[in-house]
């Protein structure tokens, strides 16, 4: 879990710097500084409120960001465990199985259920179980992409087996804000116009809380090699 740790540190660091930048938008007036390279004179300018409160829109961007980074080089860091430690199918958890099995069958795309298709594939499933080959998780079936929030994590806990996280009810608004900022059915004004610094700073320390319990959880479930069978 380290490089997951680094980068959700690093990360945060980012997410807090823009919020000190924002807290300093939340003025009532604010004046850009700003200098001409070429005549050495100072300017200013005044940030309007639709600027700032877009400002605000794109703090949902940046949170949505740091939530889906962080959940996915978890979800790796659990499946390169595994695959590092060579394990057969007998050996892992019920969860872990049903992973592997619904990998193997989501790689039959619609089209290929063809009758040789399809009986190669089962038999070569069939073959895994029975020789005891190791099974390999593939990172590419992680997909999580633009649609995370505390309810997927909760799904994705209770899949792979490792303990939920209490709270995160304000991650479902961060998705959702998210989604209608990337797919152009608000503005970014019409976003930012219902919220406050202080709603958002709400919403950037719970996402914090939230995520790091969820790290920890996930690093005592590898430690613990929760994806081996009692």
């Amino acid at each position: 879990m380290d490089n997951t740790k680094t980068n959700f540190e690093y990360s945060k660091n980012e997410v807090t710097e823009y919020f000190l930048f924002l807290e300093i938008m939340d003025y009532d007036e604010v004046l850009l500084k700003y200098k001409n390279l070429e005549d050495e004179q100072f300017f200013e300018k005044r940030i309007s409120n639709k600027i700032q409160t877009i400002f605000i829109a794109n703090a949902f961007l940046i949170l949505y960001n740091l939530i889906e980074s962080t959940v996915k080089n978890s979800m790796i860091d659990i499946y390169e465990k595994i695959n590092e430690d060579k394990l057969s199918y007998d050996i892992l958890s019920d969860n872990i199985k049903n992973i592997w099995i619904t990998g193997k069958v989501f790689n039959l795309k619609e089209g290929n259920y063809h009758n040789d298709t399809l009986s190669k594939n089962i038999g070569n499933i069939a073959q895994n179980i029975l020789t005891k080959e190791i099974i390999q998780l593939s990172k590419e079936d992680i997909k999580i992409s633009g649609n995370i929030d505390a309810q997927k994590i909760r799904d994705l806990a209770k899949n792979i087996g490792f303990k939920i996280s209490p709270n995160g009810r304000n991650l479902e608004e961060i998705k959702n804000k998210r989604q209608r900022l990337a797919h152009g059915e608000q503005t970014f004004y019409d976003v930012g116009k219902d919220f406050t610094f202080n709603e958002l700073n709400d919403f950037k320390q719970e996402t914090f809380d939230y995520l790091l319990d969820m790290i920890n959880k996930i690093e005592n479930f590898i430690n613990q090699q929760g994806y081996i069978k009692n």
